[in-house]
């Protein structure tokens, strides 16, 4: 069993070889978003391999996923899958998370003048 870090938050958790990322995460309560059921469908899953190895690109991920975010690490985690190795993944924030957090942190500092 290979161990998957999972960042920011660094939590890690041992997982089966085979077993998705997405199922992985949540096994740690780690949450990737996802909409499609692990279909492939809704790109949402995506993470990006920091270090460490995972099973090969499915071809579903070869298909939706543009071939340079491929040799960039970026994978689906509902396609991925850990091996016997120890792996880092990261859970890119959410573009709408950083929106949010960049208007509260303004109005924090706007508050406190």
């Amino acid at each position: 069993m290979g161990k998957i870090t999972f960042l920011p938050g660094g939590k890690s958790i041992k997982a089966r070889p085979g077993q998705t990322i997405v199922s992985a995460a949540a096994a740690a309560r780690v949450v990737i978003p996802q909409r499609c059921g692990g279909h492939a469908s809704c790109l949402m899953c995506r993470v990006v391999i920091e270090s460490g190895e995972l099973t090969s690109p499915t071809a579903l991920e070869v298909r939706k996923l543009p071939e340079q975010d491929i040799a960039k690490g970026i994978r689906l985690g509902c396609q991925a899958k850990a091996t016997q190795k120890d792996c880092t993944v990261r859970i890119p924030e959410s573009r709408l998370k950083s929106v949010v957090q960049a208007a509260l942190e303004k109005q924090r500092k706007e508050n406190e003048e």
